[in-house]
């Protein structure tokens, strides 16, 4: 969502780029082409005043490419930046999660409600919880923190 908000998808769309739209594949073809390509574009549900990232995902696409993937390059709005760890998780279980479930076909507490419950509901879209505190490989991930509201 971030990256659509800034116009960046439009211009990779419009421009001369190999740009992968992985909702026009399947998701084995999505998940693969992702490890393959050269940039990740990513957001994050939560990131800590110190740089920590969160991240929950349903079916690990995004947080497998996230933690051993391609480069990644992460659009982050400022409404998604907190103050420590534990508000970090709040917000992603308690904003994000919950405005991510409204964009699928879920029956989970969260759609309903906007709260997380914990649930374990067959349809949870809280399967993985990726924290992202530091990368050992030099220059493979990069955060832009845009001073503004973007994404959920």
């Amino acid at each position: 969502a971030s990256a659509h908000e800034i116009g960046l998808i439009k211009v990779l769309e419009d421009g001369n780029y190999n740009y992968i739209n992985r909702d026009k594949l399947s998701p084995r073809e999505g998940l693969l082409a992702a490890y393959d390509a050269d940039i990740f574009l990513s957001s994050a549900n939560a990131i800590t005043s110190d740089g920590v990232m969160v991240n929950i995902d349903g079916n690990s696409n995004r947080v497998s490419c996230i933690a051993q993937g391609p480069k990644v390059v992460f659009i982050v709005g400022m409404n998604k930046v907190c103050s420590d760890l534990d508000a970090a998780m709040k917000r992603a279980r308690n904003v994000a999660a919950p405005a991510n479930a409204q964009r699928f076909e879920v029956k989970t507490p969260c759609k309903t409600t906007g709260k997380c419950f914990d649930c374990k509901s067959p349809d949870t879209i809280c399967c993985q919880f990726l924290i992202t505190r530091y990368s050992r490989h030099k220059n493979r991930i990069h955060v832009i923190l845009v001073n503004d509201t973007l994404g959920f």
